[in-house]
C-alpha cells in the first residue's frame, strides 16, 4: 500500500531501470509547495481590489474569513483530484518498466499544469451551469456560503476517503453529486421548488457523458488492444516493453496528464469561481476583460435584435415572460418572439452609453448581468422550438445567444494559475494507492504494456474529445474501464473482489454525495 512497497516491486521486475530513490521528488515537491504558498497570497493580493469594488468599506472579518475557508476547500478539492487521477496517468509507465515512479510522476507533474493553463474554459462554465450563476449571484450571505460549504465538504469529504481506502473513486461524480444536493436543498429551503435550484438539462447532457464515457473506454480499449497485439514485437509481461511500445506508453501517459489538466482540472476553476459569484456577485457577474471591439459587436447586435424582431405595442422589459418562460409549453406567439428584441433594446440602451464594462458600478453589472442571461435563455428556447423563424431571424437570435453568454463569461488568469500549481502537487502526493489498486489489484495478472498503451490511448482521446464540447467525463472512471476492457479482451483474468469494491462505490459516489451536501446545507443554515 505504500510508496516503498511499489518502489520495491518495480526495482525486482526491472532492475535495469531502478535507481535508488533519491530526494529529486522531494525537492520538486518542497518548491512547488511555496509556488503554491506565493501563488495564493497573490491571489488574495488580486482579489483585494475586487472586493473593495464589490464591497462598500470591505468585507466583514466574518465573510472575509468564510471566503479564505471556501477557497481553500476548493484548493482541497483540486489537490485530492491530482492525488486521485495521477495513478491513472502513471501507472502504465511504471508496472511496464518504461519510467520510474519519479521520472513518471514529475512529467505527469508539468503535463497536468500545461492543461490547466492552455484550457478553454469551457468545462469550467459546464460544471458552474449546473447551479445557474444567476440564481448564486441573487442568493443572500447566509444561503451562499452554506451551500459553498455543504458541497465543498461533501466532495473533498468522499474524495479523500475513496483515496485513503485506496479506490479509485470519480471525482467528477462527486462533485455532481454535491452540487445536485445542495442545490435541490438551497431551493427546497428558499423558495420551496427543489427543482430550480439545478439546471436539469446541463445535469441530463453531464450525467450522460459520465455514464457513457466508462462504457465505451472498456469496449475501445478492448479492441484496440486486439489490434496492438497483431503488432510485431509487443513484448510479454514482466518484461521491458521494446522501444516503439515504450515511446508509446510515454506519449499517451503525458497526453493522459495533459488532457486530464485540460478537463478535469477546470471542474476546480469552476468551483473556484462558483465562490466568487456567490461572495462578490458585483466583481464576477460580468467579464470585464471584454474588448471593445467585442462589447462594441454585442451593442450592434442588441440594436439590430431591437430593429428586426416584432414589438407589439405597450409591452416592456418589465412585462416580458422570461422568468416563467422555461416552464410555459411549447408555441410561439408574437408576444414571446418580440420579448427578445425587447429585452436586447433594454440592453442596448445600458450599453451604448458604457465604454467598457468595468464603468459600470456592482449593482449595474449584476442587473445587466441577470438582463443578459434571461434574454439568452428565452433565445435559446425559441431557436428550439419547431415553429420555424425566418432565415435572418434565426441568424441573428443565434449570433445574439452567444455573444450574450461569451460577456458573462469570465476566469481570471490568477484562478488558472492556482488551479494548475494545486493539481500539481496533488500529482506528486499520494499517487501510490490508487497506483498499485489499478496496477495489481485489477487483474490477477501484472499490466502488460500492450493493455497498459491501450487503455491510455483511449482515455486521452476520451479527454481530448470531451473538452472542446465542455463535457466534465471522469479520468478515473473512463481509464480504470479501460484496463478492465483491455484485461478481459486478452483473456487475462480479473479480480472480482476489486472490481465489486470499485463498482459499488461508483454507484453510491452520486447519491451519498448528493444527500450528504443536503444534509449538510440543511445544518449549516440551521447553525
Amino acid at each position: 500500500m505504500s510508496e516503498h512497497r511499489l518502489f520495491t516491486r518495480c526495482a525486482t521486475r526491472f532492475p535495469a531501470l531502478y535507481t535508488p530513490r533519491c530526494s529529486r521528488q522531494r525537492r520538486v515537491r518542497i518548491a512547488l509547495t511555496l509556488l503554491l504558498l506565493a501563488s495564493l497570497a497573490w491571489m488574495m493580493q488580486q482579489l483585494s481590489p475586487e472586493i473593495r469594488y464589490a464591497v462598500d468599506g470591505g468585507l466583514p472579518l466574518l465573510s472575509a474569513l468564510l471566503l479564505c475557508g471556501a477557497l481553500l476547500l476548493a484548493l482541497a478539492f483540486i489537490f485530492i483530484n491530482g492525488m486521485h487521477d495521477t495513478a491513472n496517468a502513471v501507472t502504465t509507465v511504471i508496472y511496464t518498466g518504461t519510467l520510474s515512479p519519479t521520472r513518471a510522476v514529475l512529467i505527469s507533474a508539468v503535463a497536468n499544469m500545461t492543461g490547466v493553463a492552455l484550457a478553454s474554459g469551457v468545462v469550467a462554465w459546464s460544471v458552474m451551469s449546473l447551479l445557474p450563476p444567476e440564481g448564486l449571484i441573487t442568493l443572500d450571505t447566509r444561503h451562499g456560503y452554506a451551500l459553498i460549504y455543504a458541497l465543498l465538504l461533501s466532495a473533498v469529504g468522499w474524495n479523500f476517503t475513496s483515496w485513503y481506502m485506496a479506490i479509485p473513486c470519480s471525482s467528477s461524480h462527486a462533485l455532481l453529486g454535491a452540487m445536485l444536493g445542495a442545490g435541490c436543498a438551497s431551493s427546497l429551503l428558499h423558495d420551496g421548488q427543489a427543482l430550480n435550484g439545478v439546471d436539469w438539462r446541463q445535469a441530463e447532457r453531464t450525467g450522460w457523458a459520465l455514464l457513457l464515457a466508462p462504457l465505451l473506454g472498456f469496449l475501445a480499449a478492448g479492441l484496440l488492444l486486439r489490434l496492438i497485439a497483431l503488432l510485431p514485437a509487443c513484448g510479454t509481461p514482466g518484461t521491458r516493453p521494446p522501444l516503439w511500445l515504450r515511446g508509446m506508453l510515454m506519449l499517451t501517459s503525458s497526453g493522459v496528464s495533459f488532457a486530464h489538466g485540460a478537463n478535469d482540472g477546470q471542474k476546480g476553476m469552476g468551483l473556484i469561481m462558483v465562490i466568487l459569484l456567490i461572495a462578490l456577485p458585483g466583481a464576477f457577474a460580468l467579464n470585464r476583460a471584454l474588448p471593445e471591439s467585442e462589447l462594441a459587436s454585442l451593442t450592434r447586435l442588441t440594436a439590430q435584435a431591437q430593429a428586426r424582431l416584432p414589438a407589439p405595442e405597450n409591452l416592456t422589459p418589465a412585462q416580458t415572460p422570461l422568468q416563467h418562460y422555461p416552464h410555459q409549453q411549447p408555441g410561439r406567439s408574437d408576444k414571446t418572439l418580440a420579448t427578445p428584441g425587447v429585452m436586447a433594446g433594454a440592453i442596448y440602451q445600458q450599453l451604448s452609453t458604457t465604454a467598457h464594462l468595468n464603468a459600470l458600478t456592482p449593482d449595474e453589472r449584476i442587473a445587466l448581468r441577470l438582463r443578459m442571461a434571461l434574454t439568452a435563455n428565452m433565445v435559446r428556447q425559441l431557436l428550439q422550438e419547431k415553429e420555424s423563424l425566418a432565415p435572418g431571424q434565426r441568424a441573428l437570435l443565434r449570433e445574439l445567444a452567444a455573444q450574450l453568454d461569451h460577456a458573462a463569461k469570465m476566469i481570471p488568469w490568477w484562478v488558472k494559475i492556482v488551479t494548475a500549481l494545486t493539481l500539481a502537487l496533488g500529482t506528486l502526493t499520494g499517487w501510490q494507492r490508487i497506483a498499485i489498486t489499478i496496477g495489481e489489484r485489477t487483474g490477477a495478472a501484472p499490466l502488460s504494456a500492450a493493455q497498459g498503451a491501450s487503455s491510455e490511448l483511449v482515455a486521452m482521446t476520451a479527454l481530448g474529445v470531451a473538452e472542446p464540447f465542455g463535457l466534465p467525463i471522469s479520468t478515473t472512471q473512463v481509464l480504470a474501464c479501460g484496463v478492465a476492457g483491455s484485461m478481459a479482451a486478452s483473456g487475462s483474468p480479473l479480480q472480482s473482489a476489486t472490481l465489486k469494491r470499485i463498482g459499488l462505490v461508483w454507484l453510491l459516489t452520486l447519491p451519498a454525495c448528493a444527500l450528504l451536501s443536503a444534509l449538510l446545507y440543511t445544518l449549516l443554515l440551521a447553525l
